[in-house]
């Protein structure tokens, strides 16, 4: 009997022993469960270069470290910034993240969701609701237009805010059915006065905000437009960049440029009016682009008109042939993944070069001649003297004169069209012209320079000195003579004083 109630007291121990470990727990997980209370975030903005966020916590005498997360939408990844946690009354904890240097660039008008994490003494974790809040410009004082998924933010103009807004609804109205969107995201664009006021705007030493103001203004995240230049044509272009991302951007890489700005060229609507003199231009002159080369973006000021009225008459090109039905596809095969080549041939049964030598033809031209594999023959090329390369100086300079009298007739625009589409064709296939060389020239032109060489003078390669100048020394010391006998029939003239 004694032994039945010995162990009875042992296991009502153990059943104590055990509610007890299991209330302190419920009591601490309670305790982590409910967490520090943020009585309020404040977010001040150091523009341009950091955002310093604090918060007072109550209940946070058992936290060890705290960190501030944040993601930029839609599309950013998660970021965490160490808190520093300041101790009293109440405690404060205050973090700094930064908004533009090269590793990290937060653009103005960027909404992004970010929340608190605490970390107590053992290990468990806390963690505030996620909240929204925008990155501004703060210098100036931003307004709002918004009308069905577009957002237009101004502080100058109120009226170039609302053309802004038709015509950037109108764009998105007509370009979406080309690009199979049925539905669309909120959309941001944000419009400033001039390229001035949007100096601080990009990143630090960006070569991209000298490319942008030459288009007005440019996408900088997947639903956030930036204006620096505000006409109807900027805010079209850009906004379809916005449309083209969300249709055919896939998780490989971006869609080919000459796709990509050709249709946002589309959407300009007058674009021929800035464009096609040099696109016409080029093609009378068979010095437009290959379409290989225009699957990377350039703003050079040398054939910019060119690149965008060209990339444009390849997608209208496309649409006119093939129809809507077959744009839309193409878009979704580049958002699968496809590479440039197989969502041709998939869509279209094309390679590049059948496309480009079809859009040829549709404005006249003749086939792109076939270029030599070059990879193991000997270059042409021969390594001459100076006077030989005096002489190709010379010759390159005359046929650039024959040139320009040629063109001297054309208006300016021409002119200047001229000169991008030739520097364009130079960039775009510098080894075309050798590769179209027969053996026959290339024979004729090393006899040529051999014989140049042959001829070249013989001499020393420095000068002769000429003959030293003696006329000067000695007319030196003959002004010298005369000043001495000077001197001295001084002397002797001049009587003695006793």
């Amino acid at each position: 009997m004694r032994r039945a109630g010995l162990l009875l007291a042992v296991a009502a121990l153990v059943v104590l022993g055990w509610l007890s470990l299991t209330m302190f727990a419920t009591v601490d997980a309670q305790s982590a469960e409910d967490g520090p209370t943020v009585q309020g975030t404040r977010f001040e903005n150091s523009w341009p270069d950091s955002v310093v966020v604090t918060a007072l916590v109550d209940n946070a005498a058992e936290v060890e470290s705290a960190t501030f997360l944040y993601t930029i939408l839609p599309e950013g990844a998660l970021t965490r910034e160490a808190a520093e946690i300041s101790e009293g009354d109440v405690t404060r904890i205050r973090a700094e993240f930064p908004t533009r240097n090269p590793q990290l660039w937060i653009p103005a008008g960027a909404d992004f969701e970010w929340h608190w994490e605490f970390v107590y003494a053992s290990g468990e974790t806390f963690e505030t609701e996620p909240q929204i809040w925008r990155y501004e410009d703060p210098r100036f004082e931003w307004q709002s237009l918004k009308e069905g998924d577009l957002e237009i933010a101004w502080y100058h103009d109120r009226g170039v805010a609302e053309t802004m807004m038709r015509e950037g609804l109108q764009a998105l109205e007509e370009i979406s059915p080309f690009l199979g969107l049925d539905e669309l995201i909120p959309i941001k664009v944000y419009v400033w006065a001039n390229t001035e006021d949007a100096r601080q705007v990009e990143r630090i030493q960006s070569e991209r905000f000298e490319e942008s103001v030459i288009t007005g203004g440019t996408r900088v995240l997947a639903d956030l437009v930036h204006i620096y230049q505000p006409s109807r044509w900027v805010v079209r272009h850009e906004l379809t960049h916005v449309l083209t991302k969300l249709a055919g951007e896939g998780p490989y890489g971006d869609l080919p440029a000459w796709l990509d700005e050709g249709m946002a060229t589309i959407a300009e609507g007058d674009w021929l009016d800035r464009r096609g003199g040099a696109l016409q231009f080029a093609i009378n002159n068979d010095q437009v682009l290959s379409l290989r080369s225009m699957e990377s973006p350039s703003n050079r000021p040398g054939f910019v008109d060119i690149f965008y009225g060209q990339s444009a008459a390849i997608v209208l090109y496309l649409l006119q042939q093939y129809g809507t039905d077959k744009m839309n596809e193409l878009f979704s095969t580049f958002k699968e993944g496809s590479s440039v080549e197989d969502a041709l041939q998939r869509v279209y049964g094309l390679d590049r070069e059948t496309l480009d030598n079809d859009w040829r033809a549709s404005v006249g031209l003749s086939p792109r001649e076939v270029e030599e594999d070059r990879s193991t023959a000997i270059e042409d090329e021969v390594i001459a003297g100076p006077e030989v390369a005096e002489d190709e100086q010379a010759t390159s300079e005359d046929a650039e004169r024959q040139a320009q009298q040629s063109t001297a007739g054309q208006d300016d625009q021409e002119q200047e069209a001229s000169q991008q589409a030739a520097q364009a064709s130079d960039d775009d296939e510098p080894e075309q012209s050798a590769a179209a060389r027969t053996e026959e020239e290339i024979a004729e032109r090393t006899a040529e320079i051999q014989r140049r060489q042959d001829q070249r003078r013989s001499g020393p390669v420095f000068e002769v000195p000429a003959p030293f100048p003696w006329e000067y020394p000695l007319i030196g010391v003959a002004g010298a003579l005369v000043l001495l006998s000077g001197l001295f029939l001084v002397r002797v003239l001049t009587p003695r004083r006793d």
